[in-house]
C-alpha cells in the first residue's frame, strides 16, 4: 500500500511559467523556488524552469543557491539570494556566481572582503515601506556610493525592493518610492542592468510594477492569493495533487495514512473534505499520522486512494478550497507538507 504522495505536474508548472512570461513581457521572469520550491521539490522544479528557458532563479538563501549550482543549474542562469545572515560563506557563494540582495553597508563590506577571485554580483535593496529589510531612504545614498567605490570587487547588477501587495494605494506609494531611489542612484553614477519590485500578484496585475524583472513564486505553482481569486481566473493550473491511502475502514468511517505530523492542520476537522472515488467526505479527526473521514454508507475499500486536494478536474477539492475553508493561503498549506510525503514528478 502506497503512503501519502504529492504528485507534481511539471508540465503544468512549465505551462504556468509560459503564461506568466507572456503576461509580464517585456519584463523577464524570475522563478522563485524558496522553501523547497513551495513544497514541490527544489531540484526537479528548478530544472524544469531552466528547461523552460527561465534565466533567473530566486532561492531566498545562499545554501539553496549553492545546492542548485552543485546539482547542475548552469552559470548562465542567474541565481538570486537575499536572506543574508551575519556569518555567511560569501567566498563560496561568489565562487558559485550567486547574486546577492544587499540591504546594509555591513553586508556589502562583508561581500567585498570575500571577493578575492572575481567581482560579486550585487542588487541593492531599498525599503519602500514593507520593512522587510532594505536600506532606509536616509541610508540609501551611502549604500549606493559605497558600492560604486568598491567597483573592483562589487558589480552593481540591480536595484530592488519588496512591496506589500496589500492595496493598490500602498503599492502605488511603494512604486513611486522605488522610482525615486533609482533616480538617486543614477544621479550618484550607478548604471544597473535590472530593476525589480513585483512578486506574483503585483507582477500579474500592474504593468507599472514590472520594471525589468519580476519575481514569481506562488503563481507559478498555480497557487492564487485567495480572496475570491481562483487559479483558473488567472489562467493558471494547480501543480500539486495530494493523495493518501485508506489504511483502515469501519462502519461509516475511513482512516487515511496522513496526519498532522505530515503537515495537515488539525483545524481541518469539520472544515475540509477529501475525495474518494469521485465522492467527497468530511474530515472528522486528524491525528499524528492519520486522519479520519465520515464515509456514511459509501462502499469505501481498504487500499482506496483519497485525494485531499488537486486540480479540481475530477470534482476533488482544490488547494484553494482548502485555503479558503481553513482561513489561510495555499502556499502556507503546501510549504508545511512533510518531507515524509513522497514527491512524484510527472514530466
Amino acid at each position: 500500500m502506497n503512503g501519502p504522495t504529492a504528485t507534481i505536474d511539471l508540465s503544468a508548472y512549465r505551462r504556468n511559467l509560459a503564461r506568466l512570461a507572456e503576461r509580464v513581457a517585456p519584463a523577464a521572469l524570475m522563478a522563485v523556488v524558496k522553501a523547497d520550491a513551495y513544497g514541490h521539490g527544489l531540484l526537479p522544479v528548478a530544472r524544469a524552469a531552466v528547461a523552460a528557458g527561465v534565466a533567473w532563479i530566486g532561492t531566498l538563501d545562499i545554501e539553496t543557491g549553492l545546492e542548485l549550482r552543485e546539482n547542475g543549474i548552469p552559470r548562465d542562469v542567474a541565481v538570486f539570494t537575499w536572506l543574508l545572515g551575519p556569518n555567511e560563506d560569501y567566498g563560496r557563494a561568489i565562487e558559485a556566481e550567486l547574486d546577492f540582495g544587499v540591504s546594509t553597508l555591513s553586508q556589502l563590506e562583508a561581500i567585498a572582503r570575500a571577493s578575492v577571485s572575481g567581482r560579486a554580483r550585487v542588487h541593492l535593496k531599498i525599503d519602500t515601506g514593507l520593512h522587510r529589510n532594505g536600506a532606509s531612504i536616509e541610508d540609501w545614498p551611502g549604500l549606493v556610493t559605497r558600492s560604486l567605490a568598491l567597483s573592483d570587487r562589487i558589480e552593481l547588477v540591480g536595484i530592488w525592493t519588496h512591496i506589500a501587495e496589500a492595496s493598490d494605494g500602498d503599492d502605488t506609494v511603494a512604486i513611486e518610492r522605488f522610482r525615486s531611489a533609482i533616480a538617486v542612484a543614477e544621479r550618484l553614477g550607478a548604471s544597473v542592468t535590472v530593476r525589480h519590485l513585483a512578486a506574483s500578484a503585483a507582477a500579474f496585475g500592474r504593468a507599472d510594477s514590472r520594471f525589468d524583472l519580476v519575481r514569481i513564486g506562488a503563481f507559478s505553482y498555480g497557487i492564487s492569493p485567495g480572496g475570491g481569486v481562483s487559479p483558473s481566473s488567472l489562467r493558471l493550473e494547480p501543480v500539486m495533487t495530494l493523495t493518501a491511502p485508506v489504511i483502515a475502514k469501519e462502519e461509516g468511517l475511513a482512516t487515511l495514512g496522513i496526519g498532522y505530523g505530515d503537515g495537515i492542520p488539525s483545524s481541518a476537522v469539520g472544515t475540509v473534505q477529501v475525495s474518494i472515488d469521485g465522492a467527497r467526505f468530511e474530515v472528522v479527526s486528524v491525528q499524528l499520522d492519520r486522519l479520519t473521514v465520515d464515509t456514511g454508507d459509501s462502499p469505501i475499500q481498504l487500499g482506496d486512494t483519497a485525494v485531499l486536494f488537486g486540480s479540481g478536474t475530477a470534482a476533488e477539492p482544490t488547494l484553494q478550497e482548502w485555503a479558503d475553508q481553513l482561513g489561510t493561503i495555499g502556499e502556507e498549506i503546501v510549504t508545511r507538507l512533510s518531507p515524509r510525503i513522497r514527491r512524484r514528478f510527472l514530466e
